[in-house]
């Protein structure tokens, strides 16, 4: 895969010039990594030899080692270029190794070497740098980024389901009793409203539990508002986009889901999967792995760009595990975070399957990500050169 590009690199690399020699390809393996400081320094020396132009925005708390946050951004190519392509990560803190894989790997193997001068691309890193480095799912005010983008001066959606549910969902104790009634009350659940109606009410998004999951939050935070500057300084005179944001936890195992939160009669949802094919699907047909949510950043992406006359603004999703594995682990570590605190002699175990759920630990799976992510990249590149 990447073919058009890897194979300019690789000829590029047989004949090296006389003054800088060009690395060779590297195992794809490498572009992964084991925390947000690991990620984020393969991402800038990936940037560095690509001679990508860098821009940092400096989160104002820190890491868990008291280490420095940052929302970095790479771009290459033509400064005034009508069209750009971005692509996102982190937006989900703890599900931005994924991403952060796909943008060192994509710098590494020479992407910018292949871009015609009418197309610009830039890499949004750690979009939630907080989340990605204390392994959190949500930012440090316990917001899910993916649900901040609503109007915050109108009243805001209302999650009946996700009310009613709401002990259920974040409890204040997760012993065994507990676990057991949770479970009781979901299936219960189930039964009477049906599983969409199931997953609607846990995951749509919800904004009268600020300790719970899947909250918007009451105002804009630090990621949505440094997203939107990012945004301004990278593509404010582009006239068509195309937004990637790289997330990971729904789907089968290893696979990829493109998601757009449009109709497929829109305009953009028939570019995509002009595209992409039949790896693009709608939340609002019912036909992704994923709800139709409150305040997801895709919809928000073409307001930020009033210039643009076109923009296509997509999730790209890697399957893990089962949906309520997920639900579990990431219970588990929002009552951890709440009400365990970081002394409970389960902090770690829990952090680590909550990790796990979102990365999983084994070579095929992150080989798989990293060729679908190529794939999905190199088919967007041919199409938007």
């Amino acid at each position: 895969m990447f073919g058009i590009f890897r194979l300019g690199f690789i000829l590029f690399v047989a004949v090296p010039s006389c003054a800088d020699a060009v690395e060779p390809l590297l195992d794809p393996a490498t572009y992964f990594s084991y925390s947000y400081k690991e990620a984020r320094t393969k991402f800038l020396e990936a940037a560095r030899i690509a001679d990508a132009d860098l821009t940092s925005y400096e989160h104002p708390l820190t890491g868990p080692d008291g280490e420095a946050l940052y929302m970095d951004v790479a771009s290459l190519g033509n400064p005034d270029a009508k069209t750009v392509l971005v692509l996102g990560s982190g937006t989900h803190g703890v599900e931005g190794f994924a991403g952060s894989a796909i943008q060192t790997g994509l710098l590494r193997e020479g992407i910018g070497q292949q871009l015609s001068p009418t197309l610009r691309v830039a890499m949004i890193h750690g979009i939630n740098p907080y989340g990605f480095s204390h392994l959190r799912r949500v930012n440090e005010d316990n917001v899910d980024i993916n649900r901040n983008f609503v109007d915050h001066a109108r009243p805001y959606p209302i999650n009946k389901g996700y009310e009613g549910l709401a002990e259920v969902i974040t409890p204040r104790a997760i012993s065994h009793w507990h676990n057991l009634l949770s479970r009781l009350s979901l299936a219960w659940y189930r039964v009477a409203h049906g599983q969409r109606a199931l997953k609607d009410a846990i995951s749509r998004g919800q904004y009268s539990h600020p300790d719970g999951l899947f909250f918007g939050g009451t105002a804009e935070v630090w990621s949505n508002r440094t997203l939107r500057e990012a945004l301004h300084n990278h593509a404010k005179n582009a006239r068509r986009v195309v937004f990637v944001d790289i997330h990971t936890g729904l789907g089968e195992y290893g696979e990829a889901e493109i998601i757009l939160n449009v109709g497929k009669k829109s305009s953009a949802y028939q570019r995509a999967l002009q595209w992409w094919g039949a790896r693009v699907k709608s939340t609002v047909n019912g036909d992704s792995v994923s709800e139709h949510i409150y305040g997801p950043l895709k919809l928000a992406v073409p307001e930020m760009l009033p210039v643009a006359d076109e923009v296509t603004a997509a999730s790209l999703e890697f399957g893990t595990v089962p949906p309520m594995e997920v639900f579990w682990a990431m219970r588990a570590e929002n009552w951890l975070q709440h009400y365990g605190g970081k002394a409970h002699p389960r902090a770690q175990e829990i952090k680590m399957r909550l990790l796990r759920v979102f990365y999983p630990h084994e070579k095929k799976w992150r080989r798989q990500v990293w060729e679908h992510g190529e794939d999905v990249v190199e088919q967007a590149l041919i199409r938007l050169q």
